[in-house]
């Protein structure tokens, strides 16, 4: 899903689309604060439903030491796979943002990552959502209820921001059922 896509589905949802092809909305309020409101409860969704990714590092004898924070929008580690120069598994440590090698090899990062900001410069048609589908789903009504909480004349942002928190909480936060690993299996 893009952005434009989205702002669309909120703006529909909270009955402030534009007639105008040329406009997504005639509310310039609304306008100014939508790119931020959808970067800001994108990132709520992505700490409840984590993006997995995964980067392949060569660690060099300059390089016995890894800030993980160096990882492309590095949140959280999940596993760290370490191999030395011969291919056998060498030993890791982990001690808060620090990744300590013992030795010269290869070393795979699992980890959750923090999704691409939206910004006022974001292209509308070019940026496409790293969350999944679950997520996505959410996201207009956490838009919604930010968007018009401070419409006190109708409920409609407590409404939608109670809507938001039951979905939430029935977000399955899992990002798998569970990995095998098989090291030099036999024939």
């Amino acid at each position: 899903m893009t952005l434009l896509e989205m702002k669309k589905k909120v703006l529909r949802m909270i009955e402030e689309e534009s007639t105008n092809p040329e406009e997504l909305t005639d509310d310039p309020d609304i306008e100014a604060k939508l790119n931020d409101v959808i970067n800001q409860v994108m990132f709520e969704l992505a700490r409840m439903k984590k993006i997995p990714a995964r980067e392949v590092e060569q660690i060099g004898s300059s390089l016995l030491e890894y800030e993980l924070s160096s990882l492309p929008e590095f949140y959280q580690l999940d596993n760290v796979r370490f191999v030395d120069v011969t291919g056998e598994p060498a030993e890791v440590f982990i001690f808060g943002n620090i990744a300590e090698f013992s030795t010269l090899g290869t070393a795979t990062f699992y980890y959750y990552k923090l999704p691409k900001r939206i910004t006022d410069d974001t292209d509308d048609t070019l940026y496409k959502f790293e969350l999944s589908d679950d997520a996505l789903e959410i996201l207009p009504y956490g838009v919604a209820a930010d968007l018009l909480k401070s419409d006190v004349s109708a409920n409609y942002g407590q409404i939608y921001a109670q809507r938001y928190e039951t979905m939430l909480a029935r977000l399955d936060s899992r990002t798998s059922m569970g990995s095998v690993f098989i090291q030099k299996g036999e024939n």
